[in-house]
């Protein structure tokens, strides 16, 4: 197997227990927002784990590298407007921000940092060093 036909088996393990936790655990915090907030914070979490689940399977096609061009940002606001309007407006927000709402904060973006680097990867995706081709001997004359 080629280093690109890869499968990711840490970032399999990533998508399932979180696409899972957050089946488990998600579903009834949206009730006090409106639909169309509900509905969107769904939509993009199922992004979410379709980015995660097609980084870690390593099936990137020219087509998903465009459409995650788009997705990355959505996913980056995604992360700050949840976290925003939860320590804002949702069922147990501090009048004050706390220390412990920050660690929270802190924690969550820990969490979510495969997230983010997969979904920049997919839109964005620069080759590593081993995979772009080597120097032709031309090149490499002309840098000596």
């Amino acid at each position: 197997m080629s280093d690109n036909t890869k499968i990711r088996p840490w970032m399999l393990a990533y998508t399932i227990v979180f696409g899972l936790l957050s089946i488990l655990f998600g579903r009834d915090d949206f009730e006090q927002y409106p639909m169309a907030y509900a509905a969107l914070c769904g939509l993009l979490s199922f992004l979410i784990f379709i980015g995660n689940l097609v980084y870690s399977l390593n099936y990137v096609t020219p087509v998903i590298r465009t459409i995650w061009k788009f997705v990355f940002p959505l996913v980056v606001l995604h992360f700050i407007v949840t976290g925003v309007v939860d320590v804002r407006f949702g069922k147990n927000a501090p009048h004050n921000v706390s220390v412990l709402a920050i660690v929270a904060g802190v924690i969550a973006f820990a969490l979510f940092l495969p997230t983010f680097r997969a979904h920049f990867l997919l839109g964005y995706g620069v080759p590593r060093l081993r995979d772009s081709p080597p120097l032709s001997t031309s090149h490499s004359r002309m840098l000596k």
